[in-house]
């Protein structure tokens, strides 16, 4: 499959297949892409996300079925990060919906699970009792749409360049219509680098007919972006501590266990939300893995997924996601380990072919939030 710029990233970027898309993993190096969004603004085509509206005067009682969070506590114009689960409480995928006005609904969710997710809800619609009766309409929009994540600490001055100052940055976790040169858009200040920016979805625009996506994507490079592809994109969530989906959260993993049980994203006082019950049970024990991230004490191979975790020579764990860090210099990872052996700054080590390579347990970010990060101070 191919996204609305395919055309542009074959000129301009090195391609890779990701969850069926051809995609660009980078157009210069990781390592400056991965720099610029630190440092000023990146631009990441996520088109192969899945969107769809959920519309009708009882998408918020649907919708509040199938999450652990309240979305009735999710204003108009707002968006919100929650997750669904299977019937056993693991992740079906996280996603976030934005609430347009009290009958309509944004969903956005990841590429990896684009049909899973489409079939699953109009299967949970059109099956379970009480959603039968309910006024409720699903619009899949993923493919006349396309979607740009605009990131970094001058994502702003971007926008307002690229659109001439008639639009605005939406605050963190808002989102707002707008209309550039007869373009329908929807902005939200969410993003997946842990860097202020937001989402650019362009509507009405097709593979068939790309020119809306293009002039946008354009217009976003030309007022001084670094295109970035998801070799950059998959370094910098993880120097943030952001779960890939498939990765680091599945279906067999909960919650509890990712570090994710906590209001907002689940409000177990809901009567009722698909996957609540096992969630009950498994908040009254010890969880048997808990999700860390670490850092390696010193240069050399960067740990991967699959890699063995250990302590004292034996193994622990196993890591879900690996990289390299271009902030710290040194191998950057995310895995699962017993809870006892959680704690900041214990030591641990990481396979790579029959070689134990030092690393030590760290909170996420693994960055200095007064430099770096949307909470930065300088």
């Amino acid at each position: 499959m191919k996204t609305q710029l395919y055309n542009w990233h074959v000129k301009n970027g090195d391609m890779i297949d990701f969850s069926g898309f051809q995609m660009p993993v980078m157009y210069s190096s990781i390592k400056q892409e991965h720099m610029a969004v630190r440092n000023t603004t990146g631009c990441f085509d996520v088109s192969h996300m899945g969107r769809m509206w959920i519309k009708g005067d009882d998408s918020e009682k649907f919708l509040n079925l199938l999450v652990p969070r309240d979305l009735s506590k999710t204003q108009d114009g707002r968006a919100s990060y929650t997750f669904v689960l299977n019937e056993h409480g693991g992740f079906r995928d996280d996603l976030v919906f934005a609430r347009i006005n009290r009958n309509k609904w944004l969903a956005v969710w990841n590429a990896g699970n684009l049909v899973k997710i489409k079939l699953w809800m109009e299967t949970i619609k059109n099956s379970l009792n009480q959603f039968i009766d309910l006024d409720v309409s699903l619009v899949d929009i993923s493919p006349n749409s396309a979607m740009f994540a605009l990131q970094g600490p001058k994502y702003q001055d971007v926008l307002v360049t690229a659109f001439k100052g008639k639009i605005e940055a939406p605050l963190p976790w808002r989102i707002i219509k707008a209309n550039f040169n007869d373009i329908e858009l929807l902005l939200s200040g969410t993003g997946y680098t842990g860097e202020k920016g937001c989402e650019i979805i362009v509507l009405n625009t097709t593979l068939e007919d790309p020119i809306k996506a293009e002039k946008i994507w354009k217009l976003l490079i030309d007022a001084g972006s670094q295109p970035c592809g998801l070799g950059a994109r998959d370094s910098l969530r993880l120097e943030a501590g952001l779960a890939l989906y498939g990765n680091d959260i599945d279906e067999n993993i909960n919650p509890i266990e990712a570090d994710l049980f906590f209001p907002p994203f689940i409000h177990m006082d809901k009567p009722y939300f698909i996957g609540k019950s096992q969630l009950e049970c498994f908040s009254n024990q010890t969880p048997i893995r808990s999700r860390i991230g670490f850092v390696a004490q010193e240069k050399g191979p960067s740990p991967r997924a699959g890699m063995k975790l250990l302590k004292d020579g034996h193994e622990i764990g196993f890591v879900t996601s690996g990289g390299f860090s271009p902030l710290i210099n040194l191998g950057v990872g995310m895995g699962y380990v017993p809870p006892i052996t959680k704690e900041e700054n214990t030591p641990i080590q990481y396979e790579v072919r029959g070689k134990m390579h030092n690393a030590r347990i760290v909170n996420f970010p693994l960055y200095d939030t007064d430099k770096y990060g949307k909470d930065r101070k300088m």
